[in-house]
């Protein structure tokens, strides 16, 4: 409470770039439109990054929302070249959920291809229960898991095991205006039979 009797958000007067109270805004690529502001559902002063392999994909084209995650036996990139951890978890995977599966045709262990509007990951589903769809706006929307800790160099990329390319490159380059995080944790994708 200040001295005037009102409440005042204490930051510096440049603290938010779309200011001046926080707000809501879906992700770059979303399954649906913002509810409060449907009309500008993006943040209208995201950072992105423009490059060539900077596109962008609509609910239209990729239906499927992607998560990236970390698993528990790998720390960050590293851990991919520890032997104990690669035996652990030796091979990248797509976490599907069971209902997914079942209208696709599909088993664990067969692969997949997931694909965004920069580029495609192939690796073995895991077929899943822990990932349930949701039902938004109206619509069945399903979501799928890839952990980010395969790519580029480790132990099972040089025996030739796993592909070279990292799950991000699916991911759009996108950054909060605020926090200056990047958006790879959200994204949509299409899921296919590899």
């Amino acid at each position: 409470m200040n001295p005037e009797g009102v409440g005042r958000i204490f930051a510096p007067l440049a603290a938010f770039a779309e200011g001046p109270f926080p707000e809501h805004y879906e992700p770059i690529e979303s399954p649906v439109a913002n509810p409060l502001h449907p009309q500008q559902s993006n943040n209208p002063v995201v950072k992105k990054v423009k490059t060539d392999a900077d596109k962008y994909g609509t609910a239209k084209d990729y239906q499927v929302v992607c998560t990236t995650y970390r698993l528990t036996e790998h720390y960050h990139y590293w851990t991919k070249n520890n032997p104990m951890n690669v035996q652990l978890v030796p091979e990248p995977f797509v976490e599907i959920p069971a209902e997914m599966a079942n209208e696709m045709g599909l088993r664990g262990g067969e692969k997949v291809k997931v694909s965004s509007a920069r580029g495609e990951y192939i690796a073995k589903a895991m077929v899943t229960r822990r990932i349930k769809p949701m039902l938004i706006d109206g619509k069945k929307t399903y979501q799928i898991g890839i952990p980010i800790h395969w790519g580029y160099r480790g132990i099972a990329e040089d025996a030739g095991k796993t592909s070279k390319t990292p799950v991000n490159m699916l991911s759009p380059t996108a950054i909060d205006p605020n926090a200056y995080t990047p958006e790879f944790k959200g994204f949509l994708v299409k899921v296919e039979r590899a």
